[in-house]
């Protein structure tokens, strides 16, 4: 009988408690909501929430402690619980994404993978569904991926790519892939189901493409295009041809930025000329590393009249043998630009 006692008393007891911290927690609200912290409109509050969490330059992470004002009081949480914008980053590493993504719902997302080492277990069955799921809402804003290995890149690729036919990709902003292994990683399939009508920066270094005539036919909207081949592809070369590369910068006219290196401009012979110029009437930078005349093949094809920021980056080439090449080009661009000028 006493027994039984001590277990009624006690839960009489612990009924109070859970009373007792009920009340304290409303007076600790009615407090809170008296400081001048708690006045702020909670858009302003979001906007303050929002610098802790915010993607910074391609692979920024989060930092130990970002997601703190969630701990501040009941009041900061339930601002940031209802401001979708501080759920589009999940931080750029697996276990991050797998501890933020059920908050994100209608949040532009910026998909981030940004580290080494990390090991496709850790990309797990839920992950993948909310990814897809995704993929098919149109609720991706940029793709920036990188990694030492090809499997868990391709398996995130794999993933974006679902095998049936309702795909939406009029969100994404940005795609930028790094593979940091010898073995280049194919992004075909990817760009071969999507069209991309507000992508504006496509930046790829050591990754393959069946076909450059994809990036043709579903951009038009890029601003800067950034090409690095380093290590040769067991496939079929993966760079564009030269007149894959015109038929790519003619279709998107509003590019700024052009950064071909290494492998990435293409050998092909002057046959291969096209009878008209890519009209690129906003070009703010140019980059070319490769072989000269290869390098010169391109710039004699390219119609940029307005003021340029040139940058050109020669190899094995001399004084002499640069001034002979690139010296006819120059002259000729200044005497174009200042025609249009006049």
């Amino acid at each position: 009988m006493d027994r039984e006692a001590n277990i009624d008393s006690i839960r009489v007891l612990e009924d109070e408690i859970k009373e007792h911290e009920r009340a304290t927690a409303k007076l600790k609200r009615a407090r809170n909501s008296l400081l001048n912290i708690s006045k702020l409109p909670p858009e302003v509050l979001g906007n303050i929430f929002r610098s802790n969490v915010t993607l910074r330059g391609d692979f920024g992470g989060l930092e130990k402690g970002s997601h703190n004002f969630l701990l501040v009081c009941h009041h900061w949480s339930e601002v940031a619980s209802r401001t979708p914008e501080l759920w589009s980053f999940w931080g750029n590493a697996p276990e991050d994404w797998a501890r933020w993504y059920r908050r994100s719902e209608t949040a532009p997302l910026d998909f981030v993978l940004g580290g080494y080492g990390y090991l496709e277990r850790h990309f797990d069955a839920p992950l993948r569904e909310v990814l897809k799921d995704r993929a098919t809402r149109d609720t991706i804003r940029r793709i920036h991926l990188t990694a030492a290995g090809t499997e868990l890149v391709k398996s995130i690729l794999d993933t974006l790519t679902p095998d049936y036919d309702e795909l939406r990709s009029n969100s994404i902003e940005s795609l930028v892939l790094l593979n940091q292994s010898k073995a280049p990683v194919d992004f075909s399939n990817f760009f071969a189901h999507y069209r991309f009508p507000k992508l504006e920066r496509i930046t790829v270094y050591n990754c393959s493409i069946s076909s450059w005539d994809h990036l043709t036919s579903r951009t038009s909207a890029l601003t800067t295009l950034e090409l690095d081949f380093t290590h040769p592809s067991p496939t079929p070369s993966p760079t564009p041809t030269v007149s894959q590369l015109l038929s790519i910068l003619s279709s998107n006219p509003a590019l700024r930025k052009i950064c071909l290196l290494k492998r990435a401009v293409p050998d092909g012979d002057d046959d291969e000329e096209s009878s008209s110029r890519a009209q690129l009437h906003h070009l703010e930078e140019l980059r070319l590393e490769g072989d000269l005349r290869h390098v010169f093949n391109i710039l004699h094809q390219l119609d940029h009249p307005g003021n340029i920021d040139l940058s050109l980056t020669l190899h094995d080439c001399d004084n002499a043998g640069a001034s002979k090449i690139i010296g006819p080009y120059l002259l000729d661009h200044i005497g174009r630009r200042d025609r249009v000028q006049n």
